[in-house]
């Protein structure tokens, strides 16, 4: 019953999983104990969410109500986004100077991490309609693009990430850093292999991809399976189905195929036990039901 009225509202206010991703970050913001800083979140997130965070018994209605079945499903979203970034600051510390973010929805990290902006050039590939969105709510909220920012109109569904990069101030003989972020979900196997395919083949030797998935029913933990078919029903009335899942061992194999090394592939639930010693305190637990994972590029003679 809720998740019929959740997808009502949702629906008949054109919200995406964009918006809700934002929508997750600009809340988080009311902790004291944060897993990420995000105060572009709320620029970012749509009117829906925006009158949510404004007006507290909407805000009420959507967050601790009509939400509550997939709630802990947040701290994933949340997660995700802090170990992606740390493994940045890492990488550029050993001398990345390219962030690629495929898929990068409502992402906000070249607004506000303007040192690292002095340092990187990062570039947003998402669909063109998602794009035309957030350049249209950057500019209401008056925000000033910085300069090494690009933005790359992308169908996934039609051409790779490197072949989004073509043409652009990207520079594939040097190592990168890209992140598929709530993305593997929504595309087929084939489509990520090829994706991941294309990076391998034309980027750099040590270029990192980090990247979430949805885990199948039998790497799940089983007490969160409920919760699981839920946020998939979530999605699809929300016109964005769901269409792939692994296992830890079939994710490994894909990448290894496509060029690829594994240097971590978690369950979110270890990630949260990680960050609970980091931050001292998290709102929900986190769903054993996605996990993340962090590959390297290798030399073709290896």
């Amino acid at each position: 019953m809720l998740l019929k009225l959740m997808r009502r509202i949702l629906r008949k206010n054109k919200a995406s999983t964009a918006d809700t991703t934002a929508a997750v970050r600009a809340r988080h913001q009311r902790h004291k104990a944060r897993l990420i800083d995000d105060p572009i979140a709320k620029e970012l997130c749509g009117q829906l969410w925006q009158r949510a965070l404004k007006f507290k018994p909407l805000g009420w209605l959507l967050d601790d109500f009509i939400m509550k079945p997939i709630q802990p499903v947040s701290m994933c979203v949340l997660m995700r986004a802090r170990y992606a970034e740390q493994a940045l600051e890492e990488a550029v510390k050993n001398g990345v100077r390219q962030y690629v973010i495929i898929g990068a929805g409502m992402d906000s990290f070249a607004f506000r991490n303007k040192e690292m902006m002095e340092r990187i050039d990062v570039f947003e590939i998402d669909h063109p309609k998602t794009q035309e969105v957030k350049l249209r709510r950057i500019q209401q909220a008056e925000l000033d693009a910085p300069e090494r920012l690009h933005f790359l109109p992308a169908d996934l569904s039609q051409k790779t990430a490197m072949e989004a990069l073509n043409g652009s101030a990207f520079d594939p003989s040097q190592p990168a850093f890209l992140t598929l972020l709530g993305v593997s979900y929504y595309i087929a196997e084939e489509d990520l292999a090829k994706t991941a395919r294309s990076i391998a083949e034309r980027m750099g030797a040590g270029s990192f991809l980090l990247l979430d998935y949805m885990l199948d029913p039998s790497s799940s933990k089983a007490e969160h399976l409920p919760m699981r078919e839920k946020l998939m029903t979530l999605t699809a009335g929300m016109g964005e189905p769901m269409v792939s899942e692994y296992s830890f061992e079939k994710m490994d194999a894909l990448m290894a195929r496509q060029g690829f090394e594994t240097l971590e592939n978690v369950n979110m639930t270890e990630l949260a036990e990680r960050y609970l010693e980091e931050v001292g305190w998290l709102p929900f637990a986190a769903p054993g039901i996605f996990g993340m994972g962090a590959f390297r590029t290798v030399e073709a003679s290896e």
